[in-house]
């Protein structure tokens, strides 16, 4: 079943076995992931691995050592990441030769970036009652207006429908940029701010987390840690913006480095060239880790999540370490 990113969380498909994410959109592929995540670990699906798309062997192996509940001895998430290029034609012809009717303690989860799918792909129209695809590319106005207010609702509706419409005029197109706003505002908000209050603070260029982002790309592990223990001293519950900012550090850092051209992606996301340069020399250090780097941050969301039982500010540290050391 296809189905439209801002539409899945009121059509989802429990007994869907394979959810395939696709597009480019990359805020509104983490807000399915994530949704995904927490549906699958109430389900008591709490372990979970990753494989890049070009290795099927190793998406098999885990498939067949799984069956039954070999494998951990638990119920499996399989992610399959596809970041480059056409969707492989390796892993359709795996994708057509396994039994999704034998998967009961498996899940698979495909994250490609493909921007179109046809529900005529053979593994997809064979399996489609255990099958949901959900597109997540560019929105149409009137749904990014929409995906504002519904992302605002922490506000009165009087402010929120200011607030989306002030956001959608300043960043339109650039669900990015939206989303480290909201993100803010979630932060500074409080019972006694005025609309206009927070409306003035939307523009507002110096925010913590964000210093956090820019001395990382200066591989600057003092100061990251000194700003990192600033934030929690401030606001413990700032936690959420931290990962969110790390997140976007190391997905942001992946996907350049997997385009043809990584700067012109870079520029793409309406960075300031000052931004662009910091990330490209951080993508020429760091490029052979972003993987594993990636996978971190996924342990960390956990933990943020409750799903693994780890002190996710701890590991934040230890994550800024390992990216600040050589």
């Amino acid at each position: 079943m296809k189905i439209n990113s801002l539409n899945f969380m009121n059509n989802f498909r429990g007994n869907a076995v394979l959810s395939l994410v696709h597009g480019k959109e990359m805020v509104l592929k983490n807000e399915v992931k994530d949704f995904l995540s927490r549906e699958f670990a109430g389900e008591g699906f709490h372990e979970t691995v990753i494989f890049e798309a070009n290795d099927s062997d190793g998406f098999v192996s885990a498939i067949q050592n799984n069956l039954g509940g070999g494998l951990f001895g638990s119920q499996l998430v399989i992610k399959v990441i596809h970041t480059e290029g056409r969707f492989p034609k390796s892993l359709s012809e795996t994708l057509e030769k396994i039994d999704l009717n034998n998967m009961s303690n498996i899940k698979i989860i495909i994250d490609s970036v493909s921007e179109s799918i046809s529900s005529n792909t053979k593994w997809i129209k064979e399996n489609k009652e255990l099958i949901q695809v959900i597109e997540c590319t560019k929105l149409k106005p009137l749904d990014e207006k929409k995906w504002l207010r519904d992302r605002l609702n922490f506000l009165e509706k009087g402010n929120a429908e200011r607030v989306a419409k002030q956001l959608f005029e300043l960043n339109s197109n650039n669900l990015v940029a939206h989303r480290n706003d909201i993100e803010i505002l979630k932060i500074i908000h409080s019972s006694e701010k005025e609309s206009v209050s927070l409306e003035n603070s939307i523009s507002s260029s110096i925010h913590a987390p964000y210093e956090l982002e820019d001395s990382l790309l200066n591989f600057d592990k003092n100061r990251s840690i000194k700003i990192l223990r600033q934030i929690k001293y401030n606001d413990p519950n700032s936690l959420a913006l931290v990962i969110w900012v790390l997140d976007k550090l190391i997905s942001t850092s992946l996907m350049a480095k997997k385009n043809t051209s990584p700067v012109k992606y870079l520029e793409s996301l309406r960075m300031w060239q000052s931004k662009v340069n910091l990330y490209s020399s951080f993508i020429r250090k760091k490029g052979s880790n972003l993987f594993s780097l990636s996978k971190d941050i996924f342990e960390i969301e956990k933990a943020f999540k409750g799903i693994k039982k780890l002190d996710a500010w701890k590991e934040i540290e230890r994550l800024i370490i390992k990216i600040c050391s050589n």
